[in-house]
């Protein structure tokens, strides 16, 4: 079907367009009816004490949810329903919404075959110039395992063979290599974090690709930073206290392994 709002091609029975997030009324209207039809066809196989019960209860939470609607009513009122409906009304809106349809539907192509030859600088490049809605690229089924690559993995991927070679780093290629390791680290570590659920969408196959880079940020930090299993766990313990790396924290402790790696613990 099409979205109401913005003209999106969407599934039959979405309630609310994935693209613009305008309400279909046409569809959450039968979904409601058909809520309301299963739960009087399952009153009727209760018991009168039991549907009483549950007609209170029920009756109780409707009085509820209607008055928080029309707090969130009120509310928006206040706060400018004139802002909320330009939001998703507009043409701005359903003209960006067209973009990046158009976008996604003239690369999807060159995108599946970067991702087919495993080129993900490549696809990561060509991402880069995706200027449309986020919510239109999240669609692409290995969006999850190319936003870990961004995120963890492209800034540090040349550092590691860089480490194969047994090429000396700068100071500035040590600490970019001994940040983004601990990053990894902490990500993959952090099952309860807002970027673990990218992992958790990626396939089997593509988790074994982020384990396996997980892997060279363990190799980076034992094996060319000399970080005892110890030290790391302490690091990622007082440098992501906020969720977030500490900076000015994390520089201190990049000086001072850079030191001992120049010291003779470089490969």
């Amino acid at each position: 079907m099409i979205c109401s709002n913005c003209g999106a091609d969407i599934g039959d029975n979405e309630t609310a367009c994935p693209y613009c997030g305008a309400m279909q009324y046409e569809n959450s209207e039968q979904k409601y009816m058909k809520d309301l039809y299963n739960l009087n066809e399952g009153m009727e196989k209760l018991d009168k004490n039991s549907r009483k019960y549950i007609i209170k209860s029920t009756m109780k939470s409707v009085g509820i949810v209607c008055a928080a609607i029309a707090a969130a009513v009120l509310a928006g009122s206040m706060f400018g329903y004139g802002s909320y409906k330009s939001m998703y009304n507009s043409s701005h809106n359903r003209k960006e919404i067209h973009q990046s349809l158009d976008w996604y539907n003239n690369n999807i192509g060159e995108l599946n075959s970067l991702y087919e030859k495993r080129d993900y600088a490549g696809i990561s490049e060509l991402t880069d110039s995706y200027k449309g809605s986020s919510s239109v690229l999240e669609k692409w089924s290995h969006y999850n395992f190319i936003n870990i690559y961004d995120y963890y993995y492209k800034r540090v991927a040349d550092i590691y063979i860089m480490v194969q070679k047994g090429e000396k780093l700068s100071d500035y290629q040590f600490g970019t290599g001994f940040e983004e390791s601990l990053d990894m680290i902490y990500f993959i570590n952090n099952k309860n974090g807002y970027n673990y659920r990218r992992y958790d969408g990626c396939t089997a196959e593509e988790k074994e690709t982020v384990d396996g880079w997980v892997a060279e940020a363990q190799n980076y930090l034992k094996n060319v930073a000399k970080a005892t299993d110890k030290e790391i766990n302490d690091m990622l313990n007082e440098l992501y206290q906020d969720g977030y790396y500490d900076y000015k924290l994390g520089k201190s402790y990049e000086e001072s392994f850079y030191k001992k790696y120049n010291e003779g613990g470089n490969n």
